[in-house]
């Protein structure tokens, strides 16, 4: 097998393993067929029911989600008050409305892809929305707690600071007619991007049909990247109960799937590409239901139109406690910052399949660690295709001495081949001979392959998913290593190629086409064609891929010019070119020439 068909095999496999692998999600993991949406948050039973409750707000509908009996608080006596807390990570808007809903979450430090400014996670229209209660009342009504809330306690300016350290509480509290009372208390803190929270609820029979209520999380995340596809083919809610993880991803034109999980439950998330959201049981106090819904919803809402995005919903379920403790993480998806919450949150984020995920966590660490010594993403990028041709090397050689040495001896091969045409046996033995008397290995090439196979397709995963090569610049053009590095585009949309043009993709496929080159393709007149081929289809597939992945296979590639012509300066001095083991007795093959020669 000669280098350009091995790459090939290598680069098909990979190609092959990036389309089927939503496939494989959706198989070993399925959307069930749910049914259609009840009337109620509960069905009966008084089994929790995630129905219409959580279904995402439309532009021009009223606050309310589904239809409710009025809030006897939503009156215009208690106008809403907003308060701006601003700490080192994020500045966020808290709204009395829904007893202390998050109206805006602004993340300093990541900008934006598609507007000014840096990433904001919640939709213009999910005010009052975000983090409010629901229940069925003794009528069997279903009702959400979005109207505005008595405030306990809350900063006395609109305006607060919070540095490392501080901590800052706010109490707000709904009164039933009934007499019925819940109220909530809300942390936030200047260390990170966990909100703890705690719901306490007094004499709830007397408002209570079904003895459970929901927070409820019903608006999803707006989308945060330039390329709105990226956002959608990433977005996932999930519910997560005793180490059991069930999902539900991208969501098509029509259809409105949703599902309650019951059982002890430890978190629900939501997630785009790379930012999440996730209600967080207590370990001493777990819920007893998870749920999570989704719906297509037009672009319009998240400011790119023309297009549709999936928009998720998540709930999670309690009995009316005296006293509930649960939190809120509304974030990045930074590996080390939700691994350090201890709840297994990290399991949301992509990292492979069982066997490719610990070589995926390792480039990841190792990436990270690298960054504090190395400033420059781009560079750790390029010493990890150095690293990796290092590694590598000694099989990389030994493949291709095996593969020169099979083109030295064709010439031997042909004549068998044309001596045992009708004997496909006899031929197999004399084949096995000669091998053996020049040392060859036909398979050998297939090694370095397999080896390189894990760490390219770890590769791809990291620098695809992770949020730390997000915003992060190169050199010149190159901005951010997170998103293909466009320098202009095309009035027009080539299919596979995108209308994007980007340089590292140009450069990339004119080393892969050296690359070959060097490896003696170009030279055999059957494999010229397929060197062409390939060159020119993975130039177009990598054109929309991430700079940092065109930075890391072009600087390879680079590398595997310099071996080759390397190992290629050996073949011609006539190092190891040897037989690696005297044969025991002489091919068949040469020992019937012999004969010949006495007749002469």
């Amino acid at each position: 097998m000669t280098d350009v068909r091995r790459s090939f095999l290598a680069f098909a496999l990979i190609a092959i393993v990036l389309v089927l692998t939503p496939r494989y999600l959706k198989w070993v993991s399925p959307v069930p067929d749910l049914p259609a949406p009840a009337d109620t948050l509960f069905s009966a039973g008084d089994e929790p029911s995630f129905a219409p409750a959580p279904r995402p707000f439309r532009a021009g509908e009223p606050e309310a989600v589904i239809p409710r009996r009025p809030d006897p608080l939503a009156a215009p006596r208690l106008a809403e008050q907003t308060w701006e807390i601003e700490t080192p990570l994020y500045r966020a808007v808290i709204s009395s409305k829904a007893g202390g809903s998050i109206a805006t979450m602004e993340l300093f430090g990541y900008a934006s892809g598609h507007t000014d400014g840096n990433v904001q996670l919640i939709p213009q229209s999910a005010r009052g929305l975000t983090l409010q209660l629901a229940y069925v009342n003794l009528d069997g009504d279903s009702v959400a707690l979005n109207g505005v809330w008595e405030i306990l306690r809350a900063p006395s300016q609109s305006h607060t600071r919070l540095e490392v350290g501080d901590t800052l509480t706010m109490e707000f509290r709904h009164r039933f007619p009934s007499g019925a009372e819940v109220s909530r208390k809300l942390s936030l803190t200047g260390d990170g991007y966990t909100l703890p929270m705690e719901i306490r609820w007094q004499r709830p029979t007397l408002e209570l049909g079904i003895n459970v209520y929901e927070i409820q999380w019903p608006i999803g995340l707006l989308p945060a990247e330039a390329l709105l596809k990226e956002d959608e083919f990433y977005a996932k809610s999930y519910v997560y109960q005793g180490g059991e993880l069930a999902d539900l991803d991208a969501i098509r034109n029509g259809q409105e799937p949703r599902q309650t999980l019951k059982g002890t439950t430890n978190w629900v998330a939501m997630r785009n590409k790379y930012f999440a959201a996730a209600l967080i049981a207590e370990s001493r106090q777990l819920a007893e239901f998870g749920a999570f819904s989704g719906r297509a919803v037009p672009a319009t809402e998240v400011g790119r139109p023309a297009e549709t995005a999936s928009r998720f919903s998540m709930a999670i379920g309690y009995p009316p406690n005296p006293r509930t403790n649960l939190s809120l993480y509304l974030g990045p998806l930074s590996y080390d910052l939700i691994r350090d919450l201890g709840v297994d949150l990290e399991r949301i984020m992509n990292f492979g399949f069982a066997l490719i995920r610990p070589v995926s966590k390792a480039i990841l660490w190792a990436m990270v660690a690298m960054h504090e010594y190395i400033p420059n993403y781009g560079v750790i990028l390029i010493l990890f295709a150095v690293f990796v041709r290092i590694i590598t090397n000694p099989l990389t050689r030994k493949s291709a001495l095996s593969t020169q040495k099979m083109q030295i001896i064709q010439p031997q091969v042909q004549a068998l081949q044309a001596k045992y045409k009708g004997n496909a046996q006899k031929l197999n033995k004399e084949m096995m001979a000669l091998w053996r008397s020049e040392g060859v290995n036909p398979l050998g090439g297939c090694l370095p392959i397999l080896i390189q196979l894990p760490l390219l397709w770890a590769f791809f995963i990291v620098f695809r998913t992770t949020i730390e090569l997000r915003g992060q610049p190169f050199i010149f053009w190159v901005t951010d290593l997170s998103v293909p590095d466009v320098v202009f585009r095309l009035p027009f949309y080539i299919p596979l190629y995108g209308d994007g043009v980007t340089i590292l993709a140009l450069i990339m496929g004119l080393t892969m086409f050296f690359q070959q080159k060097f490896s003696g393709a170009a030279s055999n007149p059957q494999q010229k064609p397929m060197m062409y081929i390939m060159t020119g289809m993975f130039f177009l597939l990598f054109n929309t891929f991430p700079s940092g992945l065109n930075l890391y296979y072009a600087f390879s590639n680079f590398l595997a010019i310099i071996q080759q012509r390397n190992i290629r300066k050996s073949l011609l001095s006539g190092v190891n070119l040897a037989p690696a083991a005297p044969a025991p007795k002489a091919s068949a093959a040469l020992s019937a020439k012999k004969p010949r020669r006495k007749k002469r």
